[in-house]
Formats: structure tokens, C-alpha cells, sequence
């Protein structure tokens, strides 16, 4: 398995729905990884251009980003890189994504609490939808 490691700041809040067929969530956000490369005539590091990552993540990995990350927030992401195929009016699309297995807040700039996250099944959050008028 080809298993990647990119640390970047979030660029918009996630994108999260719940899966027709599986009812699980789905989450998307896009990552920018910001580069530098050191200058041997000037002695100094250049700015690169940002490389953006789409991201997306399944089940409860999605239900904890979508409860947790906000845009701006440098974050690690581990996963490896899918194909994701689509259909726009007939045009097929195609672009690579990072399916996520972990991800995680970056504590170099910031401080974060970390709370046990509680499970819940399809039922219970079809439930929650319902009592939360959602």
C-alpha cells in the first residue's frame, strides 16, 4: 500500500453528508500544503506555490472531522491516494483524492483537547436527525 503524510492547512470548512446506501458519513475538505525551497544564490528559502489535496474520509473518521476541524487549521492527514471517477452531464471527470485513514490536528501552532468520541449506529443517528430537526 502506498501510505502518504501531508501536513497543511484546512481550506474551507469540511463538506459532510451521510451516504445514501451505507448511512455512513462522508467527508470532503481540501488541504494546502505549503512548500519552501532553499535558495543556494541567495541563501535564503523562496515560497513555493501551495500544492491543494482533496481529501475524504468515511464513517466515523468523518463524523469526528465534520464535529471537530475548521478552516485554517493545520492539520496531518495519512492515507493514500484513490481515484475518484464521475459523471457531469454526460462528461466523465476523474481526479485523485487522499482517502484518509487518520487525521489528526497539528499541535505546532496550536493546543487541542482530545475527547472520546462516542459511537453511534445508523438508528441512533437517524434518531438524532429526527429529534434535532435536522
Amino acid at each position: 500500500m502506498n501510505e502518504v503524510t501531508i501536513v497543511g492547512n484546512l481550506t474551507a470548512d469540511p463538506v459532510y453528508r451521510v451516504a445514501e446506501r451505507s448511512s455512513r458519513g462522508v467527508v470532503h475538505f481540501d488541504v494546502a500544503v505549503n512548500r519552501r525551497r532553499f535558495n543556494r544564490e541567495s541563501s535564503q528559502y523562496d515560497d513555493l506555490p501551495p500544492v491543494f489535496h482533496r481529501v475524504v474520509a468515511f464513517g466515523p473518521l468523518a463524523d469526528n472531522v465534520n464535529d471537530s476541524l475548521k478552516p485554517g487549521q493545520e492539520v496531518v492527514v495519512v492515507g493514500s491516494f484513490a481515484d475518484d471517477s464521475y459523471d457531469v452531464e454526460g462528461e466523465k471527470r476523474r481526479q485523485q483524492v487522499l482517502e484518509a485513514q487518520v487525521i489528526a490536528p497539528s499541535l505546532r501552532f496550536a493546543t487541542a483537547e482530545v475527547k472520546k468520541a462516542q459511537r453511534m449506529t445508523a438508528t441512533q443517528r437517524e434518531s438524532k436527525e429526527i429529534y434535532d430537526g435536522e
